[in-house]
């Protein structure tokens, strides 16, 4: 039975092993090993210089869009360092389950009697179960982090389109009086231009 059912388990990778792309170090690592306190993250991406001590010299009617803009990068980064930490918390936590697998394998094809007592069978099928619960609560985190991905892509596609609405809302609203007072003034001037 050991052999007419067991399947070659597709081990977890770890990503640049050899260490050739050694400028992305950090965040290759965060992604084999995790990094809960996002500071490998930090470390392989630009830094976001503070906007606080800034604002109050922005122009009042830009503030709002200046912070909204900001907090869709702040927000692109919260998601990033969760998703990061998680998928590599996940790749250590694969190599686990691969162990736990294969022990409820090895368990279920020995030939030792206190393997296939009544007892022995139902905590073998307890085991599964859990192990079944663990795995599927792992991908949902997974496809959770997929989805708030999609859902910072969404938001920042959104707020670039907003601008250029803006900015085409603002030119019908205010373009045609602008353009007639800065060539009136320009026609007059080269009117009344003479050479010195």
């Amino acid at each position: 039975m050991a052999t007419r059912y067991r399947l070659t388990p597709l081990r977890w990778q770890s990503h640049d092993i050899a260490g050739t792309y050694t400028y992305a170090q950090p965040i290759i690592s965060a992604l084999n090993v995790g990094d809960a306190s996002g500071l490998l993250y930090d470390a392989g991406t630009d830094p976001l210089a503070a906007l606080a001590d800034l604002l109050t010299s922005v122009p009042a009617d830009l503030r709002p869009r200046l912070r909204t803009i900001y907090g869709s990068i702040q927000l692109d980064d919260s998601a990033a360092k969760m998703a990061i930490n998680q998928i590599g918390s996940t790749r250590v936590n694969g190599r686990l389950a691969l162990t736990a697998i294969q022990n409820m394998e090895d368990d279920e094809v020995s030939t030792a009697d206190t393997f296939h007592t009544q007892t022995a069978l139902l905590n073998k099928i307890n085991g599964a179960n859990v192990l079944g619960l663990r795995l599927n609560e792992t991908a949902t985190q997974l496809e959770l982090h997929i989805l708030e991905q999609l859902l910072v892509q969404n938001k920042r596609t959104r707020d670039a389109e907003a601008e250029i609405m803006n900015a085409h809302l603002f030119q019908w609203r205010y373009g045609p009086a602008y353009a007639r007072d800065l060539f009136s003034r320009t026609a007059a001037s080269l009117d009344s231009w003479r050479q010195p």
